[in-house]
């Protein structure tokens, strides 16, 4: 994690009262990802053997996170990593980067809300292994042979990134007490739905990409739209009638 600079308390709940009013658009963009998984899977040409073996690398990555030794030193120094990478793509500089079992800890030129949250928004070990994945194959086409084994294995990444990440979050982990709780939990649950959102849309593309942006902006104004709905009507049947 990065040195931790506590915000003011006004701040924390400015952020509360955010983090709750995107709780709506939280919902509507999940909507829209289920929405677009229905999409993909109905094609006549999904993989479902692919499908098939990257969700059986997942769960076995889940099982064997529940089970057996957990490779903590080696999520540590991903997690680290990524925190470095967001303040790198923040302009900023890291001054040391600290690696250990129980944690680490970043000591750099500035923090945010990116820079704080970003091991729990960019996968970064899973991202890792789909690069070295295509360039693999841009030097070798004949890896495409093997793509049922790599999907078990990437699966498996993902497994153990959201492991941990969901193990985190049950802790007084000092990412996400900097901002809030609820305000980083939000952050991280809309992030990582428009971060699947997108991963579904371009491995498939059941719909087009303009078509995806509509729905997703028609769920967030239909959510919304029946939030002020409901909240007006609780006024209107609450609220003493004018003198």
């Amino acid at each position: 994690m990065p040195e931790p600079r506590f915000p003011s308390q006004s701040m924390n709940w400015i952020r509360l009262f955010f983090a709750l009013a995107l709780w709506p658009g939280v919902w509507a963009t999940g909507r829209c990802f289920a929405g677009l998984l229905r999409s993909a899977a109905a094609t006549p040409t999904f993989p479902w053997w692919a499908a098939s073996c990257f969700g059986a690398g997942w769960a076995a990555a889940g099982l064997a996170y529940l089970y057996l030794p957990k490779p903590r030193d080696l999520y540590v120094l991903g997690h680290e990593l990524t925190h470095a990478l967001a303040v790198w793509l923040s302009g900023g500089k890291v001054h040391s980067l600290q690696v250990g079992g129980k944690g680490g800890r970043v000591v750099s030129d500035r923090t945010s809300a990116w820079i704080t949250l970003a091991p729990y928004i960019l996968p970064l070990y899973p991202f890792l292994a789909g690069i070295l994945w295509l360039a693999g194959l841009q030097a070798w086409p004949r890896l495409t042979d093997f793509h049922l084994p790599f999907l078990a294995i990437w699966g498996a990444v993902w497994g153990y990134h959201y492991a941990f990440t969901l193990d985190l979050l049950r802790t007084r982990q000092p990412d996400f007490l900097v901002y809030g709780r609820i305000f980083s939990l939000t952050v991280i649950a809309l992030s990582n739905l428009l971060l699947a959102t997108g991963l579904i849309w371009s491995f498939f593309r059941p719909v087009p990409f303009s078509l995806l942006i509509t729905e997703l902006g028609q769920n967030w104004v239909w959510v919304y739209t029946q939030g002020v709905h409901s909240i007006s009507g609780l006024l209107l049947r609450y609220l003493p009638p004018p003198a």
